[in-house]
């Protein structure tokens, strides 16, 4: 007992003693605990019930869901290749927070598809890619909903309605948007407004416009909400931006700490890292050489990448690749805006609180934000001419860049943004006294898409290698300035040992599985890329391919004849049967691959009439890819004694009867701002690539399957 007491002087004496350093503990450990308490959950509107979060009775495979309370959201999913589409859901979402509807932006890849039968109201924008397809980060929700065992309950009385973002160029124009639509009609959905269409190849934000000025008065009402009528259009930042030192801490405030948002990378069934859009991989340069003649006043690179065993593909697929911004336009757009191009800076949410952040961006430098992650070349949207009136404290200049971001003013908008190609540095020098936040700047100007070039290898030619074919894009703007295609003048400067992040997409451009079967091969300029690979999957194949026809076109064999050498030896090893190469400025007479087509006529059609053969063309679409496409009818009713009708009706019978005919269906056109399309039919192969002469999207071979 005596002992116990000792003790208990012992502790008492201690504590006295040091009395002043436990304080000292207790007030920090507390302060701490207080800082990084997680922060309350929102307020519940007045006169509005709890949301209630629907509850899952049964897996995505089956049928319809138990009745729930639906938690009063709207969700605004968006399917997207280049954030156009994701770029008008917020467009949604400032404007539905401003009327009061409560909203949620989704990202179609994340959405879990078991909710959606419970869904107060949902709102579709969506791209078509490629051949009438979804978009990458569409595609399993695409499928989820078109499989034909869901019951056509399961979404019985959800509120809907769809945007589609598409080029009426293309065959399958709006196809995914519209089979959303449908599928969801089917499916027991209530369209609650008419399904709205934006063309790219003309009028795709004001398309957008009209969409949403009609919808908001249907929707507001059958929502149970009051349409407000206000002329307020300010810019309402999501993010705020915040400077950090070299432990990402923020200068001004060194209790917050950001850290950036690392994503989880998809992994195969064998645990292996899938590189895609979102996670692409760094691959190293082995080759980039010239393929013109020192006779060129242009340039076309070939340009190969190792792949490291880490990236698989098949010959015909499309390489995405994410370049980089021309560093002298970086430097002069970090002058113009005033700001220190080494600063490191990330944006988190607006509303987050606490000692640590997660980025929404960064961090990183400016100069590496504006150099690798933001379009800066492309003439900038009435959406941002809008939000930069903002920023001038000049009347005059306000109400010009209003003026342009009106509905009225589309020819001013067209002629002096569109038509003079104006960059958005462009647009700040010509009105002086703009002077974004830099915050903001990051947040409303679009990000830097990826470009897509058609691979011109084969897997089985060189192994763990892929090579593309890019011709490089530049040309002088009505407004004098000189302007290089951000992704081919890069590209063409690499040398042998950088890195590159790329992707692989796949495509349905493929050689024929019967390998008896010939194919033709129509492939002008840079349209010849996916040629190259087929020719070399044919050799490595051994394929029966005495009847195949390549026709190539080009200006001369001694300026721009691409891989000449290969071609000709593909020829003479009996590769192919033969090689027909239109030559536009050998002579005074321009000789084009349709010319060609015509002057062997009668040895095409045997091949596609008798014989079955795979028809494909890779080119410019607007003219070379309609030309051919001519040359073809002309020939079908000359040698298969039709007339007009019949002739077309001959051509769209391959596309549609395989049992015919059989030809591979791919057929492509090019859109201005999204480079190309490639999409399937059954029978008639067309697949159109541009080599243009407008901004980026021209790179040869370059498909850029919309700039959505």
């Amino acid at each position: 007992m005596e002992m116990v007491l000792e003790y208990v002087d012992l502790i008492e004496s201690l504590i006295i003693d040091n009395l002043g350093a436990i304080i000292i503990v207790v007030v920090i450990v507390g302060t701490y605990l207080y800082m990084n308490k997680p922060p309350p959950p929102p307020p519940i509107p007045q006169n509005k019930k709890a949301p209630i979060k629907p509850q899952r009775t049964e897996s995505n495979k089956g049928g319809k869901k138990e009745n729930k309370e639906k938690e009063k959201v709207m969700k605004i999913f968006f399917g997207t290749q280049t954030r156009t589409a994701e770029d008008f859901s917020r467009i949604i979402e400032k404007e539905s927070k401003k009327i009061g509807i409560p909203c949620e932006v989704v990202d179609l890849e994340s959405y879990d598809v078991e909710d959606l039968a419970n869904e107060w109201f949902v709102m579709f924008l969506v791209s078509t890619h490629g051949e009438g397809d979804p978009t990458d980060n569409a595609k399993e929700f695409y499928l989820w909903l078109t499989n034909d065992e869901r019951p056509t309950d399961l979404l019985t009385g959800v509120p809907f309605t769809v945007f589609g973002l598409g080029n009426k160029t293309y065959e399958h124009y709006n196809a995914v948007a519209r089979v959303i639509d449908r599928r969801m009609e089917e499916l027991g959905a209530k369209r609650a407004f008419e399904r709205g269409e934006g063309d790219d190849d003309a009028t795709l934000e004001e398309d957008f416009n009209h969409w949403k000025k009609r919808m908001w008065p249907v929707i507001c009402p059958f929502l149970g909400y009051e349409l407000k009528a206000t002329d307020e259009d300010k810019f309402v930042p999501r993010f705020r931006m915040v400077t950090l030192d070299s432990e990402n801490k923020d200068i001004t405030n060194p209790f917050l700490k950001v850290v950036p948002t690392i994503s989880k990378p998809k992994t195969s069934v064998d645990g292996k890292t899938i590189y895609d859009i979102k996670n692409p991989y760094y691959a190293t340069i082995t080759e980039n050489r010239e393929l013109h003649s020192s006779e060129s006043d242009r340039s076309c690179r070939h340009i190969e990448f190792a792949l490291g065993g880490a990236v698989t593909y098949q010959t015909g697929d499309h390489l995405g690749i994410y370049p980089i911004n021309d560093g002298e336009l970086v430097e002069k757009l970090i002058q113009r805006l005033g700001v220190n191009g080494e600063e490191i800076i990330s944006l988190i949410p607006a509303d987050q609180e606490g000692n640590i952040i997660k980025a929404s961006f960064g961090p990183m430098s400016i100069r590496k934000a504006l150099s690798e992650h933001f379009d800066i070349t492309n003439p900038p949207r009435k959406s941002v001419l809008r939000t930069l009136s903002e920023y001038t404290t000049d009347e005059q200049e306000k109400k010009k860049l209003l003026r342009l971001a009106s509905e009225e003013a589309s020819e001013e908008y067209n002629q002096f943004i569109k038509h003079d190609f104006r960059s958005i540095g462009e647009l700040l020098d010509n009105f002086p006294n703009l002077k974004p936040n830099i915050a903001h700047f990051l947040e409303f100007i679009p990000r830097l898409p990826a470009r897509y070039y058609s691979i011109s290898s084969s897997p089985n030619h060189k192994k763990d290698t892929v090579s593309i074919t890019s011709v490089v894009v530049n040309f002088t703007t009505p407004t004098s300035r000189f302007h290089n295609g951000v992704a081919s003048t890069w590209l063409s400067n690499l040398k042998v040992g950088d890195k590159v992040p790329l992707f692989v997409r796949e495509s349905h451009f493929r050689l024929p599985s019967n390998t008896n079967k010939p194919v033709i091969m129509v492939g002008p300029g840079t349209g010849l890329a996916p040629f190259r690979g087929f020719l070399q999957e044919m050799q490595h194949k051994s394929v029966n391919s005495s009847e195949s026809l390549l026709f190539f076109g080009c200006r001369s064999d001694t300026i721009d004849y691409l891989y000449k050498e290969e071609l000709e030896q593909y020829k003479s090893t009996g590769v192919i049967g033969d090689l027909i190469v239109a030559f536009s400025r050998k002579t005074n007479e321009k000789v084009y691959v349709q010319n060609k087509i015509m002057e062997h006529k009668h040895k095409v059609w045997d091949l596609i009439h008798n014989k079955g053969a795979h028809f494909y063309i890779c080119g410019d679409a607007r003219n070379m890819a309609k030309s051919v496409q001519q040359s073809l009818v002309s020939l079908i009713k000359e040698l298969g004694s039709k007339d007009d009708n019949s002739a077309q009706q001959y051509i769209e019978d391959m596309e549609s009867v395989k049992k015919i005919i059989n030809i591979s269906s791919i057929v492509g056109f090019y859109s201005r701002q999204c480079g190309f399309s490639i999409y399937s039919s059954t029978k008639f192969a067309v697949e159109a690539i541009t080599e243009g002469l407008q901004e980026d999207v021209i790179h040869v071979s370059s498909i850029l399957p919309g700039y959505f």
